[in-house]
């Protein structure tokens, strides 16, 4: 199989750009609008959003069934959700009338929903574009690229407009309707959508879910993948309190932190892209994962005040990110080769909404564990966190990821799925 050209390469990815812009408005600016703006109790936007993100975990796998079931094809299924989510994402952010908790859930799941269909679609549809060992990692890592320039976007626009915060979010949002429609339509004119018709298709939705008992390398693949992202989840979640509640940091402070770390993501990405070349993926990401989990321990070490310090940690930790992004979706690719050559069914729709499935769940584990645990000791967001408060706060952010990092290391040892053998499994699928 040809390796996609430079400009189909563009084209595949360009939506990632727009699919990523809402995510920091709506992740942590979304709450503080409808709180402020609308009068929503902090109680009924956290019930609401928690009810939300219930329902978008579960429609991962179902979508992945239904996306394997080929009911429609998958650029239908990527239009549909294009279309749900810009409805959605805009009803959030002008709403025509005072929303209540009811109007925010049902648009906040309208959002999540078409979150889903694209996402899920979007990465099936990605895996039948190259067959090649290192030109799924390329792949992978130019789509998370476009991932990590959507989310600076929607990180730096507020600050260089300088204008209040309502306005800014009208920017972003037009932003993310006029790139989403563009290139998704660009999109679906000009990216080839591969038949599927030498599998069979999921029969039945558990019965498929049965099936994957039998994959020894998705179940080696999926613990470890969950472990790590719940390792990343709890410096999101905390990295706003870690800033201004230890670290007393400003403002601007966070800002500019974030926009470092995500730039930093991105130049990682090439660099670990670079070394699949020559080493297998999995050493690849042990490697990133172990250096993460090294650099981490010295958050440790910081004062109040100390920021500069703060920022090369979390340049350092951004460039190990890198890996995460580019790396498991690429060896998932390799995985879903083996389940098709294996069990003679093409189901990258389930396989792929997993991993999209665990990355949600851990997000919302993570937190519940952190805000019950800063409730009951009555932590307060504005205040500096002093004595056993302060010290939960920085093994949160920084003492977790270290053990759930260093596990994953360990189990990856016995991940088995090499090159040698993909390239075997992709020359019998693929000639």
């Amino acid at each position: 199989m040809e390796k996609i050209r430079s400009i189909k390469l563009f084209i595949y990815c360009a939506p990632a750009f727009a699919f990523a812009i809402p995510t920091f408005p709506i992740m942590i600016l979304l709450p503080q609008i409808y709180a402020t703006d609308h009068n929503l109790a902090l109680a009924t936007i956290g019930g609401v959003l928690f009810l939300g993100k219930v329902l978008d975990v579960f429609s991962d796998p179902l979508m992945g069934w239904v996306c394997d079931k080929n009911f429609i094809s998958r650029k239908l299924w990527i239009i549909v959700g294009t279309i749900i989510s810009g409805i959605a994402f805009y009803k959030l952010i002008l709403p025509l009338n005072t929303p209540d908790g009811l109007y925010l859930f049902v648009w906040i799941s309208f959002l999540y929903i078409g979150w889903t269909v694209f996402q899920v679609s979007y990465l099936s549809l990605g895996y039948d574009l190259d067959s090649d060992y290192y030109g799924r990692s390329k792949l992978s890592a130019s789509r998370e690229f476009f991932v990590i320039l959507g989310l600076l976007a929607s990180v730096s626009l507020p600050v260089l407009i300088n204008q209040n915060l309502t306005k800014s979010e009208e920017i972003v949002l037009n932003l993310a309707l006029i790139s989403g429609g563009v290139s998704v339509l660009i999109f679906s004119l000009v990216i080839p959508e591969k038949k599927r018709v030498k599998f069979k298709s999921a029969k039945n939705f558990f019965s498929t879910l049965k099936e994957l008992k039998h994959n020894d390398h998705l179940l080696k693949l999926l613990i470890p993948w969950f472990l790590n992202c719940l390792a990343n989840s709890f410096p999101m979640i905390l990295f706003v309190f870690f800033v201004t509640s230890v670290l007393d940091g400003e403002e601007s402070d966070k800002e500019f932190i974030l926009f470092l770390y995500f730039l930093s993501a991105l130049v990682g990405m090439f660099f670990w892209v670079f070394l699949s070349n020559y080493l297998e993926k999995k050493n690849i990401w042990r490697f990133s994962m172990f250096s993460s989990a090294i650099v981490f321990l010295f958050v440790f070490l910081l004062e109040s005040g100390d920021i500069t310090a703060f920022l090369i940690i979390s340049c350092l930790t951004g460039f190990c990110l890198g890996a995460d992004l580019s790396i498991p979706l690429s060896i998932q690719s390799d995985v879903t080769d083996y389940h098709k050559e294996k069990f003679n069914n093409d189901i990258s729709g389930i396989l792929f909404s997993l991993l999209i499935f665990l990355n949600k769940f851990t997000l919302a584990l993570a937190t519940i564990i952190s805000f019950s645990l800063l409730d009951f000791y009555e932590f307060e967001a504005n205040e500096t966190a002093f004595g056993e408060v302060k010290y939960l706060i920085i093994f949160l952010y920084a003492g977790t990821p270290i053990i759930l990092k260093l596990i994953v290391v360990i189990m990856l040892k016995n991940f088995n799925l090499t090159k040698e053998k993909v390239m075997k499994i992709t020359k019998k699928l693929y000639g």
